[in-house]
């Protein structure tokens, strides 16, 4: 699917969906860094709206490190564009495990002192309930 380990870690929005719908392993280790991105979040999102999708696991927790890594690093434009994706997004949440992701996103936005790496970061526990 990736001609190399640095192509995976520079997936276009095809190659993403590409593998969400395969047999495929997880093409790095943290890979979740590598899809996380503005654009691609309303991607993200569908496929864990989406049944039929192989890896919702695996992009439900890449959303918590999303949020995480915003919130975390206290850039108020980031933030701001967070809150607005996550307005957008909302509309249109089908499942309660992406509800749950937004009503989680914009506590943490409006209270970033609850902000903990083992929920917001790698292996999130509220997705994995380690």
């Amino acid at each position: 699917m990736f001609r190399d380990i640095q192509h995976a870690w520079n997936p276009t929005q095809e190659e993403i969906k590409i593998w969400a719908y395969s047999d495929e392993q997880i093409p790095s280790q943290d890979w979740e860094l590598a899809v996380n991105n503005v654009e691609n979040i309303p991607m993200i999102c569908s496929f864990i709206d989406d049944d039929k999708c192989q890896k919702k696991t695996f992009f439900l927790s890449s959303l918590y490190v999303f949020t995480g890594d915003i919130v975390a690093s206290e850039i108020e434009s980031d933030i701001a564009d967070l809150t607005s994706l996550l307005d957008k997004v909302e509309k249109g949440a089908k499942t309660e495990e992406l509800k749950t992701w937004i009503y989680r996103s914009k506590h943490l936005i409006s209270y970033p002192q609850d902000y903990d790496y083992d929920y917001w970061g790698l292996f999130s526990k509220y997705v994995f309930n380690v």
